[in-house]
């Protein structure tokens, strides 16, 4: 470690290791693994980088702490004049995080074309944020999303107003194919535990499910609750004759003497901490011939 105290020393010298070699602090400063930090790893000032091509340069955040914390950054970008500095609100942050940062800074500036006096200020303020997150992508040789450059093109009220509709259009198209993806994936991972392929499944949808243990004779639920194939035909019964005669919501009775049965109708039953569909409670009454 080096004994170097001064702040100005500690910056310069990680300055000049641009190999991301070396270590050494002082001043409240250190540097390591090619990152200079203040005070401590919590708060990254600088990190050197380098693309494919071997080129380098500096990613330098944009977020402050404090006065000293402050001063340190201002000591780190005298030190680092010479370098190709690329700004961004957080050197720790990946590829998407930033990405997702300078968006969001961009809508919050855009914000404020729809009550601005003088919008060229803000304009200009939406133009450097785009132009700074185009020389990330240009320096990794990574593509833009395309949100981010609909946002970077923002320069008045009315485009500002055409991004938001384009935006929460794709944003429900998203969501839409998320959730078909999302069901998709449960379905497969329901049909796995079904076949005991493995005995954990969280579900994502809210419901519980239920499977036969063949060999234990047991019913066996996603939250790894079991009992007997009896037991379960008995509830089931109870269920049955609930519904006949309406609901049930009284929270009177108890399943295996502990569980609460809390609710029963013709959509769903609620025992305990599990919530399952009819559908399903028929579909497996209907496999075991009950």
């Amino acid at each position: 470690m080096s004994s170097k105290t001064d702040g100005w020393d500690i910056a310069h010298d990680w300055a000049n290791q641009q190999d991301g070699g070396g270590i050494g602090a002082g001043g409240n400063m250190l540097y390591g693994g090619g990152c200079l930090y203040s005070y401590g790893e919590h708060f990254i000032i600088a990190r050197h980088v380098k693309n494919d091509k071997g080129e380098r340069a500096v990613l330098f955040t944009e977020r402050t702490y404090s006065q000293t914390t402050a001063k340190h950054i201002a000591i780190a970008r005298g030190a680092s004049s010479h370098l190709n500095i690329i700004y961004v609100a957080d050197p720790a942050l990946d590829r998407d995080e930033l990405f997702t940062d300078w968006r969001g800074r961009i809508i919050t500036v855009a914000e404020k074309l729809t009550v601005a006096k003088r919008p060229q200020k803000y304009a200009t303020e939406i133009e450097n944020l785009y132009h700074e997150a185009q020389r990330y992508a240009d320096f990794f040789g990574y593509e833009m999303p395309e949100l981010l450059v609909q946002a970077g093109n923002i320069r008045n009220s009315e485009q500002f107003l055409a991004y938001l509709t384009k935006d929460r259009a794709e944003r429900e198209t998203e969501a839409i194919a998320y959730n078909k993806r999302l069901k998709k994936a449960q379905k497969l991972k329901l049909k796995a535990w079904r076949a005991f392929e493995n005995n954990s499944f969280m579900t994502l949808d809210g419901w519980d499910y239920l499977r036969c243990n063949v060999k234990t004779c047991e019913v066996e639920t996603t939250q790894r609750v079991t009992f007997s194939l009896d037991e379960g035909k008995a509830l089931y019964r109870f269920i049955e004759a609930t519904n006949a005669k309406g609901s049930y919501a009284d929270n009177s009775e108890k399943f295996l003497g502990q569980y609460p049965i809390i609710e029963i109708n013709k959509t769903y039953i609620r025992i305990g901490c599990h919530k399952v569909a009819q559908k399903e409670v028929e579909r497996f009454a209907k496999q075991q011939g009950w």
